[in-house]
């Protein structure tokens, strides 16, 4: 479960990166749809790239005689965190997200319960759904209706219709709901937050766009949504026309027109993917037994008339053989370690055992531990074709650490 805690701290230093650089680099221009996508682009693309590892491998000569102490000597290994602290910071982790969650649902709830408490009034050739309610509420849009009081619904304002119906155009709704559910899991990060309202401002300065689109005078409109501002209608998953700051969605409207290159600034924050590649790349051991470099071993068979027999029997004996020699690594046990790794290993056609690699590892003290004891192992009656003659034999063989 620590696993999560450390997951979601990746997750939360991608967000901040990937958002402090669209505030530097693009915030202050006027390519809305530009910077829509890229904000609602940050979470998703946080959340994936921890998964993203790029691989390396590298190759270890393990003598059969090594210990599995000596084969561990110098690699690495992180110091394990307290389980009691860990089990805390899980627990807070996931409270805090139930939280959010909850907020969320609870708003929905709200939204829900004011539109099946109004009435419908029927809108020919349109793709919202008009909600009227006696409660006093400023006016919203949710998905694809639209709600207003009585009040505002006969003063037949017609900048309001425009700037809801615009927001559902755009389809703005399901970008507040998608951000809002993966800010749920990153509640801790300031930054997310932050994201979210510029996201809302950002839906804002469409809208406003779209209504001044239609013909409507700027400084009316400007004035109007003054006087709309002063009122909180409490639903924060929908766009209202008081949402974002007003004298931000001012000065937006008469900003003048970012050139279609200054998009080209969005290129920049690629770099970012790269470093997270860069951070989370892997080396993995290889460990093989040593060979002889002047003699090239024959190409294994894979399909054989007669397979190797270890002892008189197959390789479930050898399964046998292995596990009562294998010896759980110390350090591996004292930080709890497990894992299931697969080797691979050559009979050879005089039964001796050769090339013995991790095909899959599990912990590098583990691995060598199984490769010190499968290297170990005494001859085998090799393999034949079909023609009787003895073949070098491939096998994949797992072998499971687990601590009781």
């Amino acid at each position: 479960m620590g696993g999560l805690v450390i997951y979601s701290l990746k997750v939360a230093i991608l967000t901040t990166a990937f958002y402090l650089c669209w505030r530097m680099l693009l915030s202050k221009e006027t390519l809305h749809r530009l910077n829509r996508f890229v904000l609602v682009l940050i979470p998703p693309v946080s959340m994936i790239l921890p998964f993203c590892v790029i691989t390396f491998h590298k190759t270890v000569i393990v003598p059969a005689t090594e210990t599995a102490a000596q084969a561990g000597a110098a690699m690495e290994a992180s110091a394990p965190s307290a389980l009691g602290a860990g089990i805390v910071a899980v627990a807070v982790y996931l409270a805090g997200v139930a939280l959010v969650l909850f907020r969320i649902l609870w708003s929905i709830w709200k939204i829900g319960r004011l539109i099946r408490s109004g009435y419908q009034v029927p809108v020919e050739g349109e793709k919202y759904r008009l909600v009227v309610t006696e409660e006093d509420v400023e006016p919203f849009s949710w998905m694809s209706f639209i709600v207003l009081s009585r009040k505002d619904y006969e003063a037949g304002n017609p900048e309001i219709i425009l700037h809801e119906q615009a927001h559902i155009n755009l389809r703005h709704s399901p970008d507040i709901l998608m951000t809002d559910v993966l800010t749920a899991f990153q509640w801790y990060n300031p930054f997310v937050w932050m994201l979210g309202t510029d996201l809302r401002g950002i839906h804002e300065y469409e809208a406003d766009e779209a209504v001044l689109k239609h013909g409507i005078d700027a400084t009316q409109y400007q004035l109007f949504l003054i006087m709309k501002s002063a009122a909180d209608h409490g639903y924060t998953l929908a766009n209202s026309l008081r949402s974002g700051t007003i004298k931000n969605r001012i000065k937006m409207m008469i900003k003048k027109k970012t050139k279609a290159a200054s998009s080209l600034k969005a290129l920049l924050l690629t770099p970012i993917i790269g470093l997270s590649l860069a951070a989370t790349a892997r080396t993995v051991t290889d460990y093989q037994t040593p060979q002889n470099p002047e003699k090239k071993a024959p190409e294994p068979f894979q399909l054989v008339e007669e397979k190797p027999s270890f002892n008189g029997g197959n390789a479930a004996d050898f399964s046998k053989w292995v596990n009562e020699r294998l010896v759980y690594p110390k350090e591996a046990k004292d930080k709890k370690i497990e894992g299931r790794l697969v080797l691979s290993f050559v009979i050879t056609e005089k039964g001796k055992m050769t090339d013995v690699r991790v095909l899959r590892g599990a912990d590098p003290l583990l691995d060598a531990e199984a490769v010190r004891v499968v290297s170990s192992s005494p001859a085998w009656v090799p393999g034949k074709n079909k023609d009787g003659e003895y073949v070098p034999v491939t096998y994949t063989f797992p072998v499971l650490f687990k601590l009781r």
